[in-house]
């Protein structure tokens, strides 16, 4: 949160961007600046020479960056029907083949991203990855890599399915989408920038690998979860909330995913988005409104649970003999008096039952087996607590 301010006379707040940028930066002359948008050319100063860049879209301060350095560059291009993207890479020397390599994953990823998100958003500034001395950040058409040509992050794969990708390249350009063109005006909301991105990485996951794949790398995160507080922050003090706005977000909007429980409804929303507030400032308010309008069901309940609250919800439930047979009672417990979450029973056929819990009220459901036996709920789906009483 402590911002460009300090480097140039700005706005330095998340409510408001400029409509485009201007960057000079003079470096002497064995090295480069390298930052956002598009490079307009250099100007030779003597034993310094100034680089011109020009970004030609919306940006947000913190997503401005310049990067000095020896740079050895690439580019290739990333084609979309008639169109074609400019890809630019600058790395050190020394990992040129390897970063030749691993920047493969570029458009793979970025054909993903544009299936479910809609094409790329700074189309005219190209997309760039840029070597760091640090992991990465999602500056806006140049984000900083310093990955170390690993795949996971750093070489660690905190899902532990092995899927083999590099976490800072799918990503931070996931937030040219959610932070970059989609911004949050306080960074309380930050959770839009962090969750939508982080289930993103699923989404490519679902497009290389399939859906079941993607839920496995989802659910594998929940060890990482640790409630700890609420993932929306206060308001107004520039304070953000709880770091598990990454996975606990993913794991949110799967949720919300099962909830919708229609594909085909759910990507158009996803994109729908990303082309209604392209370039523009939301706030929380504008997430679950847009929602609530678009799925016709009232989600506050939902989101005020999940982002205001550090607990989940907890699915209670017991199993009952009766002269008639066995009956399963089931109730929400949530810190949301009027939570009412559905959620799907895996049945002794092995179909989906969709069951619509109440907070503190207690349901009945008769179950077909005669036997005193436990039942399984749909827990890829939903990132819930499940207790049997």
């Amino acid at each position: 949160g402590t911002g460009a301010s300090l480097w140039w006379p700005n706005k330095d707040h998340q409510s408001d961007e400029p409509d485009s940028m201007r960057l000079s930066c003079a470096v002497p002359n064995n090295l480069q600046c390298i930052a956002n948008g598009q490079n307009k050319g250099t100007t030779n100063e003597g034993d310094y020479t100034r680089y011109h860049w020009f970004v030609s879209y919306p940006i947000n301060n913190y997503g401005v960056s310049v990067t000095i350095g020896n740079f050895a560059h690439f580019s290739d291009v990333y084609v979309s029907g008639k169109d074609t993207l400019q890809l630019n890479y600058y790395v050190l020397a020394y990992n040129l083949e390897k970063a030749k390599k691993q920047f493969e994953q570029v458009k793979p990823m970025l054909a993903c991203y544009e299936k479910f998100l809609g094409p790329y958003p700074f189309w005219r500034d190209g997309f760039a990855l840029v070597e760091t001395p640090y992991l990465g950040m999602e500056h806006q058409s140049g984000i900083a890599y310093g990955n170390n040509y690993k795949t996971g992050y750093n070489g660690m794969d905190y899902s532990r399915i092995g899927v083999d990708f590099d976490y800072i390249i799918i990503h931070e350009a996931g937030h040219e989408w959610w932070g970059n063109s989609l911004t949050t005006a306080d960074i309380a909301d930050m959770w839009v920038h962090e969750g939508f991105c982080t289930y993103s990485e699923s989404l490519y996951i679902e497009c290389l690998y399939g859906k079941e794949k993607a839920l496995q790398y989802i659910n594998a995160k929940i060890p990482w979860v640790s409630n700890d507080g609420p993932i929306i922050g206060p308001y107004g003090v520039n304070h953000e909330g709880s770091g598990d706005m990454y996975n606990k977000g993913m794991l949110i909007l799967n949720t919300l995913r099962s909830i919708v429980d229609n594909d085909e409804q759910w990507f158009a929303m996803l994109k729908g988005l990303q082309t209604q507030y392209k370039y523009g400032i939301v706030t929380q308010d504008t997430i679950l409104n847009y929602f609530n309008r678009k799925t016709g069901k009232d989600l506050t309940s939902f989101f005020k649970q999940y982002l205001f609250y550090p607990d989940i919800p907890t699915l209670e439930y017991k199993i009952e003999k009766h002269k008639k047979g066995t009956q399963l009672a089931y109730r929400w417990k949530a810190d949301v008096p009027d939570f009412n979450m559905p959620v799907k029973l895996l049945d002794e056929n092995g179909d989906y039952q969709l069951l619509q819990p109440e907070t503190g009220k207690w349901k009945t459901l008769n179950l077909k087996t005669g036997k005193n036996s436990d039942v399984q709920f749909a827990r890829d789906l939903y990132y819930i607590n499940v207790q049997k009483l």
